[in-house]
Parts: C-alpha cells; structure tokens; sequence
C-alpha cells in the first residue's frame, strides 16, 4: 500500500480555498492523503474528491496532544500549508520522516525539505511549489468547495423571494479592519447599481453582521442581511447562482472565485499579485499610486483623515463601472 501523506491545511477560509489546486495535484501522484485543519475550516475539505480522511485539531488541544495523535497514524510524509513555525513543529514532534514546507518563521530546522517562497507567485502557485513545480496558473475549474445540494438551494431561495440569476451580493465584511470598503460605500453602490437586479444580499459570516448592518442602514433600497445565516455549502450555492458578487479581499472573494461568480474586488492594502482571484470575469480595483500601497497590513499605519487612504480613494463610480463590464445586459 503506498505510504500516507498528511497535509495540515490552511487555517482561514480564504487560503484553504486557494491549497485546491495543490491537493488535486498531490492526489494525482496516487498517495492516500488526509487533511488536518481547524473547525473553522475542516468543513471545506468534506468530500474533497479523493481525499482519504479530514482530522480536526481540537480547539483544546495542546501541540504535544496533537502531536501524539498523528504519530502513531503512520504517516510517511506531511506538508505544512500554514507558514507559522507551530505547524512545521506539529509535523517534527510527530516524528513524520518527510516534512514539508515554505522557509518562513524561522522553522526551516523543523523540515526535512523547507522551500523559499517565490514572491514572484499567487499563492495557488506558491503551494504547488512545495511539490517541486508551481505549475500553470489556476483557473475555477481547479478548485473544489462543498456546494449545498441543488435541490435545497433552489427552495430555500425561492422561501425568500428573489431570483438568484438576478441577484447582487455584496460582501462587506473581513477578519482586517485594513481592508473594509466603508458601509456607506457598499450603500451607495447597492443604490446606483439599478432595478435589473431582483435583490441584493449581503453575505458573510456572524462576525461579519456589524459591517453588513451598517450598509443595511445606509441603502435607501432594501437589502436581504443573511449574515452568519449560510454555512459555506449554502454561501457557495448562492454565489454560483449570483449574477455578481462585489467584495473586500476576504475569504468569501475565493469562495466566489472558485464557484465562477463575476466579481468586483476592492483590494486596499492587499497584494493582488499574491491573492486576489483573476481571470476575464474579475476586476480588482486598488490604488497603486499610494507609496504605502501595497503594504499588506491588517491594520492601517496611516493617522486621522489619512486611515485606510487606499480604500477611501476608491469611489462607489470605479465599482459600478467594474460591474458592468463584467455582467451582460
């Protein structure tokens, strides 16, 4: 039988979406592969075509713990998608023979074979370097996200009211406060975008309902807040469904990504280069004139009327604009 291979996975929502790539490649090479990743985002990996088994690291779980558990499971090799030092260390004090990957946070020591990141790369190809080859850059097609069975879907958006091929989401929402368009923003471009749409929904996780309350109250046209209230399978179901989906730099940007939702990004401080999604239905709106542009940071150096510079020189216009060339009338 050939020998197991682990893969600790990305531990937000946005980075395990782009990793598909590299595990339709690592499943390829006809190894048996599980995936080890946190509750926030082991749900990702349910039914990834292929995949042999999905662990979950338990919230109360010491790293020792942890490491104790996969060590007698007999993995042979194990790559660490995270760049933190703590999931290369879970891989040596496991005692896995063969450990993977990027030569970040000082823990090149822990790994058998640490490889230096090519910053040249998105991220989809920064992974699949670690199997020796960053390959083609992905299109949709190459990535997998669990989608709620159509049947379901279809009802439980017709209980609502809306025509899904007709609707605008907007995602106001990320873990960063650096890369939140401002609500009143969101608002306008959910008030000027036009009556073709049937409805348009405002899509995130719980943590994302203040962000998408602000917008609600800003619009002078009603909005649907489904925040917190769809579980990825559903939230990408209505994604594919969508006619458009405009967005911070957030996991829901890949979610919509790899479903093929037409989408506007408004990127701020982000490296488009490194992880926003692209392709002849993506536009990524950011304001590369700004020195600090692209500083990458989750929160903004810059003081006063200066805070988020990047993002308040992005008009609702510049959005709406974006949105017509990439939706058919």
């Amino acid at each position: 039988m050939p020998s197991r291979v682990l893969v600790r996975a990305p531990n937000w929502l946005g980075d395990a979406v782009m990793c598909g790539p590299f595990l339709k490649e690592l499943l390829a090479r006809g190894r048996p592969v599980d995936v080890l990743a946190r509750p926030a985002v082991a749900g990702l990996f349910e039914g990834f075509p292929g995949l042999s088994e999905v662990l979950v690291l338990r919230p109360d779980e010491s790293l020792r713990s942890a490491a104790r558990r996969l060590a007698g499971r007999g993995y042979a090799a194990a790559y660490a998608l995270p760049p933190s030092f703590s999931a290369a260390a879970l891989h040596f004090l496991a005692r896995i023979p063969e450990r993977v990957g990027h030569a970040t946070d000082f823990r090149s020591f822990l790994l058998t074979r640490a490889v230096r990141p090519d910053e040249r790369f998105h991220y989809t190809r920064r992974y699949l370097q670690l199997l020796g080859d960053p390959g083609r850059e992905p299109g949709p097609g190459d990535f997998y996200v669990p989608t709620a069975d159509a049947a379901d879907a279809d009802a439980w958006i017709a209980a609502r009211g809306f025509d899904a091929r007709r609707t605008l989401i907007l995602a106001p929402g990320s873990r960063a406060p650096a890369r939140r368009w401002d609500p009143e923003r969101f608002a306008a471009v959910a008030d000027r975008a036009g009556a073709e749409w049937s409805a348009v929904l405002l899509l995130g996780a719980a943590d994302d309902r203040p962000a998408a309350d602000a917008v609600a109250r800003a619009a002078q046209r009603p909005l649907v807040n489904l925040c917190g209230e769809t579980p990825v399978p559903l939230a990408a179901a209505l994604l594919r469904r969508a006619a458009a989906l405009v967005t911070n730099e957030s996991g829901l940007m890949h979610l919509g990504w790899a479903v093929g939702t037409p989408t506007v990004i408004v990127a701020g401080p982000s490296d488009p280069q490194a992880t926003s999604p692209f392709g002849p239905r993506v536009r990524v709106i950011q304001r590369r004139e700004i020195p600090c542009v692209p500083c990458v940071r989750n929160e903004c150096r810059r003081r006063g009327e200066e805070t988020n510079l990047c993002l308040k020189a992005v008009a609702p216009e510049e959005v709406l604009a974006a949105l017509a060339e990439i939706t058919p009338r």
